[in-house]
């Protein structure tokens, strides 16, 4: 082995880390390739949802989020990571290259214990608010990657989002492309991708979006109801400008908002139903604010512990040829 590989003990580490990032449904679209000390990401198309996703933007949210993944699994083994975001037409799969160092370059090891127990949490949440302290630092977390984390507090943002959100709720009910798409990653048991129908948790009393229903099937749509917190504690993460590599950005800056959540003891769940309509996402700008593009509504709380959604092999995201 020259000083130019990695050994097959750190690509596996790296791979094992990389498919616990979260994607829409539990798509899980991507695959890697090691050539010397990097580390190539492609899409995989066949895993992609042209109706609940037609510009592809949460697609390449999740492979960014994957990502981010694979640099805090470099940093625990020592080394740093540098990512080249690409648009090559002779490789029009390949997304992204992660170049790995020698050396540490970035403090992200203090977050891979925190990757196998991150959950997207359905649950209700208690009404312990997240501290202004904490919430300053998730948002510092956010910067680092090229995106912020605006915290909606104000009352009229708060009413346009769950309007956005109920319009968007409405819409995909009566898409029969979208619900169709639902039903084959959602409910269920899974074996190895998807949404279980464990992992949808409780519906809400009431009906108010507090947390989004992904219920794809009569019998899921029939799930115990319970009581949510009454102000669900909600935040916008957004970037400057649009287009695949910010998206790929605003997946790691949402990694990385979410591992820093967890190892802090927050749980966390996205309700971006309104995010996924172009028409409504810009309701959920603040009008007196910077413009912003909005890439992930995120709900933070304090909530039980649930059970981890199925992950792919490493076998099987691993490119050899």
């Amino acid at each position: 082995m020259t000083r130019s590989e990695l050994r097959s003990a750190d690509q596996e580490a790296l791979l094992r880390a990389a498919v616990l990032a979260p994607s829409i449904h539990n798509t899980q679209p991507w695959r890697f390739r090691f050539v010397g000390r990097k580390v190539q990401v492609f899409r995989v198309r066949e895993r992609e949802l042209p109706a609940e996703d037609p510009s592809r933007r949460m697609l390449f949210v999740s492979l960014g989020a994957a990502i981010f993944n694979l640099r805090v699994a470099a940093a625990a083994r020592g080394m740093g990571s540098e990512v080249r975001h690409l648009v090559d037409q002779r490789m029009p799969d390949l997304v992204a290259v992660v170049e790995l160092g020698d050396s540490p370059g970035e403090p992200l090891a203090g977050l891979a214990p925190y990757l196998t127990k991150r959950r997207t949490n359905r649950e209700p949440f208690t009404d312990e608010p997240v501290s202004a302290q904490v919430r300053a630092e998730l948002d510092l977390c956010a910067r680092v990657e090229g995106a912020v984390l605006q915290w909606i507090e104000k009352p009229s943002r708060r009413w346009w989002l769950q309007v956005a959100t109920n319009d968007a709720v409405a819409a995909d009910d009566e898409d029969v492309a979208r619900t169709a798409e639902r039903r084959r990653w959602v409910g269920g048991s899974r074996g190895s991708d998807g949404v279980p129908s464990s992992a949808l948790g409780s519906r809400v009393a009431g009906g108010n979006p507090v947390v989004r229903d992904l219920a794809a099937t009569v019998a899921d749509a029939v799930r115990p109801v319970a009581e949510f917190e009454r102000e669900p504690q909600l935040a916008l993460l957004a970037t400057r400008y649009d287009g695949p590599i910010e998206w790929l950005r605003a997946g790691q800056a949402l990694e990385h908002v979410l591992l820093d959540a967890t190892a802090r003891g927050l749980s966390t769940s996205l309700l971006n139903q309104a995010i996924e309509h172009e028409e409504l996402r810009v309701q959920i700008n603040d009008p007196l604010g910077p413009w912003q593009r909005p890439q992930a509504v995120i709900r933070f709380g304090y909530g039980p512990a649930v059970p981890p959604t199925p992950r792919r092999t490493v076998e099987d995201v691993l490119v050899t040829e």
